[in-house]
């Protein structure tokens, strides 16, 4: 049967996008427990970015990974249930909260990395399946979108 969605051409990229995204997500949080990693995927660079810079507002989290700020919080709210993080206040600015590591967040960190090893190996042979530089024309497309966004060709386009 061929696939309705393929069908529609290149406007519908971002679906395609996302069913491929959805597929990775689910196959690493399917695995993740079986390596005896808890975090969910989508807060893995949460806790890395945490790891490397230390305790982090939530706009800063949000500008460094790139993703929107009630999106990160989302994120924070799920890894704090989970005992991962915990946050204080600024002691600099009271009306800015920290979100830092816990112990137990640091000791996920070890199997994530470890995890991590796999998931890159696994990733890399996925891409090189899909041929020649397809992890650079992702990282293209993304780099295209950051120097016009998609809002402004879209208006490009219709205007």
């Amino acid at each position: 049967m061929t696939d309705f969605i393929q069908q529609q051409g290149a406007a519908f990229l971002a679906h395609l996008l996302r069913r491929l995204a959805d597929e990775l997500v689910q196959g690493a949080a399917d695995w993740y427990p079986t390596v005896g990693v808890t975090a969910p995927p989508r807060t893995i660079s949460t806790l890395l970015a945490l790891d490397e810079h230390g305790p982090l507002g939530v706009m800063e989290l949000a500008g460094l990974l790139r993703q929107s700020h009630p999106l990160v919080i989302v994120w924070i709210k799920e890894l704090t249930r989970l005992s991962l993080v915990k946050s204080r206040d600024d002691p600099a600015d009271r009306r800015r909260t920290l979100i830092a590591l816990t112990t137990k967040g640091q000791r996920e960190l070890v199997r994530i990395r470890e995890a991590l090893v796999v998931m890159e190996q696994a990733s890399l042979e996925l891409l090189e399946q899909a041929g020649t530089d397809s992890l650079e024309m992702l990282w293209a497309l993304e780099r295209k979108c950051r120097e016009v966004p998609f809002l402004e060709r879209l208006q490009k386009k219709s205007g």
